[in-house]
């Protein structure tokens, strides 16, 4: 089964059945890519989105929403069908994403916010960690992040000392994404459950104050913070226009780059153009009408860096990454696709950790491909590290591993035995097809003890739970994470006050 994971497409990638991840046809031996001859390093743009689900690409559920642009970097590459978070939240999903390991191995297992909080009490990324930026630039990479940060606002996590020449972004969880007093803006407000833990959700409360920015909220630039007013342009457009600027600059200077093009789109608040809302006029509901144009305009941004990477004439020498840093925000009731996958952001479901991941690469990654082994977004370090011809230090454990040569049918086998989440007291841990996510040792009384355990080869989705038929398969799961546990640390700061609601119908009290 091992080498049928991995599948040449010979039609587009859109003719493929809607979240086919757990369809595993026959296929033929695909020819091993020979390792390439050795190029100038490669430049690598790391586009991820926020809060976009699995469903809201048309790559991965075709009939929902249509994203040529985001599709069109697995059309020329790859699409993995199990790419997965290292967390099902923002703030830690980012952390591991930078560090290529665990956040789990030094304390960042909760969100970091609110933005008053993180500033504080001193919360972000440790400073012994060592960033993806901080590795590539030791190559000789001029690094850029254009976006969001939300690894820490005090001066010490500031991006430009954390391995980023370039920053022009905002540093928590969340700002407004334009003045909402321009015209033809429309927003949403926070609806659904009527109980008042999920108004928490938000970085900020979900009040008129949230569509403004603030003195913690503001867009700033450079090591010395300057302060962006731009509030009369679209957040997201703004974003792609920097992105484009900084390819455009790094080609004109030489240097091999790496841009880390870090959307917040589509995390609250939920606000967009007359330009994007009106391409949907057939959706009534106007909460998913604007979250449908907030998907659109994202897909248009993406558009323009794969533009400006063409339009420069080294796109076969550019690695490009997309990916989304955890699930939908499934809290907004009626917001999110329940399938292919359950749940959404915050939860374990696979809604919450499973996201659209896909890299194109010519010459190194054939166009067309479809991935089906467990991959994470703790794989992008190793597998930038090594394609930019570094190597890793070598006085820590990393996570991810290069999964460059599974992509070119160089190694066989899959790249992880088994990945595990855990935000205290809720763990889950994925082994082959076998799925657990228990709540145990609650000793806060919050979140109850459950044990759900699932076959994901046959039930995607999710509904069946088999722990009382398969009590072998939770105690060998179980004893798996305990040992993984062992390398982790506890948490360095608390969750704050937990939120319920209606995962796909079923209710969950969750940590942030």
């Amino acid at each position: 089964m091992k080498s049928s994971q991995v599948l040449m497409l010979t039609v587009p990638l859109l003719c493929l059945l809607s979240g086919g991840a757990a369809v595993k046809p026959q296929q033929p031996e695909r020819p091993t890519v020979a390792a390439p001859a050795r190029h100038p390093p490669p430049n690598i743009v790391l586009i991820l989105a926020d809060d976009l689900g699995y469903a809201d690409i048309s790559a991965y559920r075709v009939g929902r929403f249509n994203t040529p642009n985001i599709d069109r970097i697995g059309m020329q590459g790859v699409r993995f069908t199990d790419g997965y978070a290292s967390a099902p939240v923002c703030g830690p999903s980012r952390a591991g994403l930078q560090t290529g390991r665990y956040q789990n191995r030094y304390g960042f297992e909760y969100n970091n916010g609110p933005a008053q909080r993180d500033l504080t009490e001193g919360f972000g990324l440790d400073l012994g960690e060592i960033t993806l930026a901080q590795l590539l630039k030791s190559r000789s990479y001029r690094t850029g992040l254009v976006g969001k940060w939300h690894l820490g606002i005090q001066e010490k996590f500031y991006p430009t000392n954390r391995g980023y020449d370039d920053f022009v972004g905002f540093l928590p969880g969340q700002t407004s994404y334009i003045d909402p007093h321009q015209p033809g803006v429309h927003l949403s407000r926070l609806r659904g459950s009527t109980n008042s833990d999920v108004q928490g959700v938000a970085e900020d409360a979900d009040s008129a104050g949230q569509f403004s920015r603030h003195a913690l909220t503001q867009i700033l630039e450079g090591p010395d913070h300057q302060v962006i007013h731009n509030e009369d342009q679209y957040l997201t457009d703004y974003f792609a226009e920097r992105d484009a600027q900084f390819i455009e600059k790094s080609v004109k200077a030489g240097q091999p780059y790496f841009l880390y093009a870090a959307f917040n789109a589509v995390h609250a608040p939920l606000m967009i153009t007359q330009k994007y809302y009106d391409r949907f006029p057939q959706i009534k509901d106007e909460q998913l009408r604007i979250y449908a144009a907030m998907v659109a305009a994202l897909d248009d941004a993406i558009g323009r860096i794969l533009d400006a990477v063409d339009g420069s004439g080294q796109s076969q020498n550019t690695l490009v990454i997309f990916a989304s840093d955890n699930g939908c925000a499934a809290y907004r009731s009626g917001l999110c696709s329940c399938e292919p996958l359950r749940g959404g952001k915050l939860s374990h479901y696979e809604g919450g950790t499973r996201v659209p991941f896909m890299m194109r690469w010519p010459g190194h990654i054939p166009s067309g491909l479809v991935y089906r082994e467990v991959v994470s977004l703790l794989d992008v370090l190793p597998t930038a590290v090594s394609a930019a011809g570094g190597s890793l230090p070598s006085d820590r454990i990393y996570d991810g591993v290069d999964i460059m040569p599974y992509l070119a049918g160089r190694k066989r086998g899959a790249p992880h035995d088994m990945l595990v989440w855990r935000r205290r007291p809720l763990v889950s841990i994925r082994k082959g097809d076998w799925k657990l996510w228990e709540s145990v040792n609650d000793t806060t009384g919050q979140f109850g003890e459950y044990k759900l355990l699932f076959n994901l080869r046959t039930d995607l989705n999710e509904t069946t739970n088999v722990a009382s038929s398969h009590p072998e398969k939770v105690r060998e799961l179980e004893a798996l994470i305990r040992q993984w546990s062992k390398d982790m640390t506890d948490p360095r700061w608390p969750s704050r006050p937990p939120v319920q609601y209606q995962v796909c119908g079923t209710p969950f009290r969750l940590p942030i």
